[in-house]
């Protein structure tokens, strides 16, 4: 359920492109991070580099899905640099280094903020994204999987691309006001 929660969460913020962030398809990746994630808790020991690597692998994709479906609600130029990031960041081979890709642009999230307007889906997309950066546990992420793929199933990006249009200003008014 979970491995097609994350491939759908996916291909809804991408739709209509095809999302191509991992070597293999995204539920592969999610089903990796489940078979090592079942290993170490039957273990009982502290988790594993491979697990908190292959937690980042998902917790980078879910970031990514919000962030996407967040660039495509706003025209907003740091809501694309910041994809950038996560998708560099993607590449990395051990969390050391998701880290340092993450950190030496961490200014970067800050521009998320700027455009957000009176906009209830974006606040409620970069909701989503906050507490993706902040879960700490698989549970967490199933759960921000669930609500995410709820709330974008929920948004037509066609129609809210052109809601967010001014209007031009009608020529007698413009006249009466003068």
């Amino acid at each position: 359920m979970s491995a097609r929660s994350f491939e759908l969460l996916l291909d809804t913020a991408f739709a209509p492109e095809e999302p191509k962030l991992f070597d293999t398809s995204a539920a592969a990746v999610y089903q990796k991070f489940e078979q090592v994630f079942k290993a170490s808790r039957l273990d009982k020991g502290k988790p594993s580099e491979e697990l908190s690597y292959l937690f980042e692998m998902v917790r980078l994709g879910v970031a990514i899905a919000f962030i996407k479906a967040y660039s495509r609600l706003a025209d907003n130029e740091g809501a694309r640099d910041v994809l950038e990031l996560l998708k560099e960041a993607l590449h990395a081979k051990n969390t050391r280094e998701i880290d340092k890709i993450i950190q030496k642009k961490i200014a970067l999230f800050d521009s998320l903020y700027h455009e957000i307007f009176v906009n209830e889906q974006r606040e409620l997309i970069l909701g989503l994204f906050e507490r993706t950066l902040d879960a700490s546990s698989k549970e967490e992420l199933d759960e921000l999987m669930l609500e995410g793929l709820e709330l974008l199933q929920e948004i037509d990006f066609e129609a809210t691309t052109e809601d967010d249009e001014d209007e031009p200003l009608d020529e007698d008014f413009l006249k009466d006001i003068k």
